[in-house]
């Protein structure tokens, strides 16, 4: 699906396409969060490698086996002139046969030897466990510096619910969140206190993807196109409320928000700078 540019109501600018054009087609891109982190990083992965680039995906926590890609089990990344997908990965872990990927300085260092930028990289920075929302421990998550784009990402089906403490992963990081009903105010809330405004990213452009079909969403239809829109005037209305001059120093350079199926490449976005 190509990208089409179109406005709102809100007179914000606003997108559609593929999780490449989502994630504005740049050199390096990592995926955090929950609710669809690998699924992205595979989905891209092939996205780029079908347009005849050459990518290295990796990660910097663990995954489970993948098999649709070129395997690469090394210290080192992928050969500079190889071409195709290539899976980087360190070592297995034996208790539960997940790749181990190398570490974070490592993917860095890997990106900077490739000076020409002549393939693309995908990077999956955070583990989830399998839930749909994620909160951080103090070393999490592992985003490498050389970072263009980075992705939060959670379970759109969320949206409308109750959180439960077994929908989040490390939900004792975010105690205030189970209980709370996950709309546009306790979403903002958690995305202020996210890597999304941390300093040290601020240098990266950000996107926060709803993902996922959307046959959960609490009162809306399978079938209702607007879904995705909802979300996303919900959230841009809030921040319209929200914002203030005192955190302006803490935003990363560029915010998107985006739903949608990323795996059947079915997004919508809005660019709220």
């Amino acid at each position: 699906m190509t990208s089409s540019a179109t406005r709102l109501s809100l007179g914000l600018v606003s997108g559609s396409g593929s999780l490449w054009n989502m994630t504005h087609r740049l050199q390096v891109t990592t995926f955090i969060g929950a609710g669809g982190k690998t699924t992205c990083l595979k989905t891209l992965a092939h996205e780029i490698e079908s347009l005849g680039f050459p990518v290295v995906a990796t990660t910097t926590t663990k995954v489970y086996p993948e098999d649709h890609m070129i395997l690469w089990k090394n210290l080192n990344p992928p050969p500079q002139k190889a071409q195709g997908a290539w899976f980087w990965y360190d070592r297995t872990e034996d208790e539960t046969g997940k790749w181990i990927g190398p570490p974070v300085t490592a993917v860095d260092e890997g990106i900077a030897v490739d000076n020409l930028r002549q393939r693309y990289w995908v990077i999956e920075g955070d583990g989830a466990r399998g839930h749909k929302l994620k909160c951080w421990e103090s070393y999490e998550p592992q985003i490498p510096k050389l970072t263009d784009c980075a992705v939060l990402v959670s379970d759109r089906g969320l949206w409308g619910r109750t959180l439960q403490s077994e929908d989040i992963h490390r939900y004792h990081r975010c105690m205030d969140l189970p209980g709370d009903v996950w709309n546009a105010e306790s979403a903002w809330h958690y995305f202020l206190k996210s890597p999304v405004f941390a300093s040290q990213y601020a240098h990266m452009s950000w996107v926060i993807l709803f993902n996922g079909s959307g046959k959960d969403l609490v009162k809306e239809s399978v079938n209702d196109p607007r879904s995705s829109l909802d979300i996303l005037k919900d959230l841009s209305g809030r921040w319209k409320d929200i914002k203030q001059n005192s955190i302006a120093a803490k935003r990363p350079k560029h915010l998107r928000i985006a739903a949608g199926d990323a795996k059947e490449g079915e997004l919508q976005w809005l660019d709220l700078w």
